[in-house]
Parts: structure tokens; sequence; C-alpha cells
């Protein structure tokens, strides 16, 4: 007698189908003028052309700061009281402003950090407030010590606010953004007075100043102490502007033309200078995305160059409409 086994069978089906959604960042650089009232520029930093432009209301003049946090854009007035807007970078409308606290005039630093937004002023003492970006509030106040007069540049760095001085010296405060109060001072050597601009790179904070000839202090932010100086070439005189961008730092000067120096941060010396076009004069601003820096230019009509940081080369320029006049702030924003 036989025996038959049977057999099961069984039918694998495929998966079904999935699509991928790729979403690819969108970047764009925003420029303020010292128009009134305060105007923004969105632009494209692939073609170097007009998006849109935010018109601020009434009152809102001379965008001195920009800076962007958590997908908007927030732009600072030099104006009584300091009025800081919160503008939405897809529509360039207004979506809520804050209205700083008596005393508190000419917003002239902005920078952010672990979702707060931090503003510097033209006061004496130079105050910092720390705003709730999201209901656009004051949630508490630094007080400098005495003689730290007009915080005109901001940068934050390993979860501290870092706030420099329009003074003679240019001081830097280390700042702890939870209390607001001092951690340590920063004061320079002789000479280099009015630390108008501040980046941080690899670790380090960089402070620029407004004298002739230019130069850039690389400073220990755990000590507080002077790493190592940069002294400009001759000509190249008074930073305004300071950016980093893959391992280097890059200096902008309030010069006729407005050079643009490429720093080794590591030794602190020059790699290369970029020479702008006939009549891009006085850089006061500088700004980095998707591999370029931008230069912002204080003339009429207010330029912005894109330069290539390899060969420090114009890439394309920017002419904004008429009446979009002296490049104040540049901030970047992928979307």
């Amino acid at each position: 007698m036989s025996t038959v086994e049977e057999a099961t069978f069984y039918i694998v089906c495929p998966p079904p189908p999935t699509t991928t959604t790729t979403t690819t960042n969108v970047s764009y650089v925003f420029v303020g003028y010292g128009t009134a009232p305060g105007r923004v520029d969105k632009i494209s930093p692939s073609t170097m052309t007009l998006v849109k432009t935010f018109t601020a209301q009434k009152g809102h003049n001379a965008v001195w700061a920009l800076t962007s946090l958590s997908g908007y854009v927030f732009a600072g007035y030099g104006t009584s009281p300091g009025y800081v807007d919160k503008i939405s970078p897809s529509t360039m409308t207004l979506v809520k402003t804050f209205t700083a606290p008596s005393g508190h005039y000419a917003v002239l630093s902005l920078t952010s950090l672990s979702g707060y937004l931090f503003v510097g002023y033209h006061t004496t003492p130079g105050y910092v407030d720390k705003i709730n970006p999201s209901t656009m509030t004051l949630v508490k106040t630094y007080t400098p010590p005495s003689g730290h007069n007009n915080s005109i540049g901001l940068t934050s760095l390993s979860g501290y606010v870092f706030v420099s001085y329009d003074t003679r010296p240019g001081r830097v405060d280390k700042i702890n953004p939870s209390t607001m109060s001092l951690v340590k001072t920063f004061t320079p050597p002789s000479g280099h007075n009015y630390a108008v601009a501040l980046t941080s790179l690899s670790g380090y904070v960089f402070a620029g100043y407004d004298t002739s000839p230019g130069r850039v202090d690389k400073i220990n932010p755990s000590t507080m102490t002077l790493v190592k100086t940069f002294t400009a070439p001759s000509g190249h005189g008074y930073v305004r502007g300071l950016t980093s961008l893959s391992g280097y730092v890059f200096a902008g000067y309030s010069t006729a033309p407005g050079y643009v120096d490429k720093i080794n941060p590591s030794t602190m010396s020059l790699v290369k200078t970029f020479n702008p076009p006939s009549g891009h004069n006085y850089v006061w601003a500088l700004t980095s995305i998707s591999g370029y820096v931008f230069a912002g230019y204080f003339t009429r009509p207010g330029r912005v160059d894109k330069i290539s940081p390899s060969t420090m080369s114009l890439v394309k320029t920017f002419t904004p409409p008429s009446g979009h006049n002296a490049v104040n702030s540049l901030t970047s924003l992928a979307t």
C-alpha cells in the first residue's frame, strides 16, 4: 500500500511598492537695508535674483540686524524703542513684533540659541534681551558691567551667548543664557577697539575690530583669553562683517573697494583676498550658505556679491530694486 504525501505550497507575494519622497531644502539669503521703512529682500542664492520683499510697518526703520530661527527670519531696527519683527519667509509678511522695554533702543545685533532669540542694543550699558520667539515676549535681560556699552555683536557657541561692545577696548562678554548673567569677560590687547563683529568656528570665538588695519582676534571661549590675532593687509581697515564657512573665517572691511579676506583660523594668516567690482564699497555684512560667501555693501543701491570661497572670485551680483539702499545686515535660511 503506497502513501501519497501531500505537499503544501506557499505563494509569496512581493511587498507593496513604496514611494520615497525626497525633500530638498531650498536656501535663501535675506538682506536688510538702512531705509525708512525698513526693508528685507529674500534672494535666491543660485540665481541672485529677488524673490520677494518684506516692507516693515511705519516706524520700523533701518534693519541693523537679521537672524533666522525655527524657520522664521527676525529683523531688528535702529529705532526707539528697539523693535524686532518675526517674518514668515514664505510669504514675507509680518507674524508678530517684539517691542523692547523702555530704554532698550536701536537693535544692533541678533543671534539665536536653544530656541531663544537674543537681542543687543545701542545703549549704555549694552543690554541683551532674551526673547521667546513663539510669543515674541521678553524672558530676561542681561545687564553688563559698567563701561560695556553698545552691544554691537552677538554669536553663540557651546551653549553660551557671546556679546561684543562698540567700546575702547572692544570687550567680549560670555553670558549664561539660562540665568542671563556674566560668566567671564575677554579684554583684548591695546588698540583692539570697537568689536563690531563676532563669529564662531571649530570651538573658538572670533572678534573683528573697527580699526585700521583691521584686526580679528581668536578667543578661547573656555578661558576667554586670546589665542592669536590676525592683522589685515595695508588698506584693509575697519572690520564690519565676519562669517565662517568650510573651516575658514571671512572678514569684510568698510573700505573702498570693499575687500573680503579669507583667513586660516589655525595660523590666523591670510589665505586670499576678494577684490570686488568697482563701486562695491564698504562691506557691512557677511553670511554664508550653500557653500558660498555673500557680502553686502553699504551703497546706493545696496548690492550683494556671491563669492566663491575657494577662488575668492565673484560668482554673481544681486542688484536690488530702486530705493533699497545701504545693506546693514544679512542672514541665510534653508527652508
